[in-house]
């Protein structure tokens, strides 16, 4: 038994395409768990017209790790076998669960203990599959049995790194995790990122400022609490990189900058949570609003 859950915010419209694809799958999930942190009810007006849909509404919007903590806590209440975590942002091909289901099994047969595999993007290099040190929430299908036995994501991440910091803890009970090349997930927001250009050339980074802050921050946490000194040191590189790149940026990239060296600060001070200066916007993400009375 398969569970899907998704973790939504402000995006109405790419969640109900996401949910007629995981209807639409050759291998359909017995359940599908939202867990909606939007400012209005949209996964609620979504369980109105498609049966069987559970929803969970959040009081407060606790970003990806307040938000899988409790999808995989509504999840684990179940006798399922394996739990599918999605963004809302994703499209799914119609085999895109029954491959990734039978990867798992494949590389149980020939690996052994195997908590966790993951989709792959339409660039992904490799043909067969490849393992990895971490997953991230997006088109990764886990075994139950390793989701309780590494517990619950932290819900004081807020945002980015949570999945690192839950795939190197599943990963310590001896878990292992693979790619599936047979199985394509495909993103379908990019704006999160933008391209600056810098002493001729164009760099790819974070939009807005609240992203760098956690994602710096919750990587060096991460990383210093599991002893990933290799990861660390790369992470410490990227954020001074962006950090002098942006410093040479006309705008409002001070912003930025002070975001990864509070990042920087608060990560090895082990100071987490949200933090009022550094939170998502409230705006409705993609096109006009579908459902009705929006």
């Amino acid at each position: 038994m398969i569970t899907a859950v998704i973790v939504t915010f402000n995006n109405p419209a790419m969640l109900r395409d996401l949910l007629r694809d995981l209807q639409g799958q050759s291998l359909v999930p017995e359940r599908i768990i939202v867990v909606d942190n939007s400012t209005r009810p949209w996964a609620d007006r979504l369980a109105a017209t498609l049966p069987g849909l559970e929803t969970v509404r959040m009081a407060a919007n606790e970003g990806s790790a307040g938000g899988f903590h409790a999808g995989l806590q509504r999840a684990l209440e179940g006798r399922g076998d394996a739990i599918l975590t999605l963004d809302d942002d994703v499209r799914m091909p119609v085999d895109a669960l029954e491959t990734l289901c039978r990867g798992l099994r494949d590389l149980e047969a020939s690996e052994g203990c195997v908590g966790a595999v993951r989709a792959v993007g339409p660039d992904h290099p490799d043909a067969g599959p490849t393992p990895i040190a971490c997953f991230a929430w997006r088109g990764t299908l886990m075994r139950a049995e390793a989701v309780r036995q590494a517990g619950l994501p932290r819900t004081e991440y807020f945002l980015y790194a949570d999945d690192a910091e839950y795939s190197l803890r599943m990963a310590a009970r001896g878990w292992r995790f693979f790619w599936v090349p047979g199985s394509l997930i495909v993103e379908a927001r990019k704006d999160d990122k933008q391209r600056i250009r810098v002493f001729g050339r164009e760099v790819s980074c974070y939009a807005e400022a609240y992203r760098f802050y956690y994602a710096v921050r919750n990587s060096v946490h991460a990383y210093r609490l599991h002893g990933r000194r290799a990861e660390l040191r790369r992470t410490l590189a990227y954020a001074a990189k962006m950090a002098l790149l942006l410093s040479f940026v006309r705008g409002s990239e001070s912003g930025r900058v002070q975001a990864i060296l509070r990042g920087l600060h608060d990560g090895f001070r082990s100071r987490l949570g949200k933090r009022a200066e550094y939170q998502p916007a409230a705006t409705l993400a993609g096109s006009t609003p579908w459902l009705p009375g929006a």
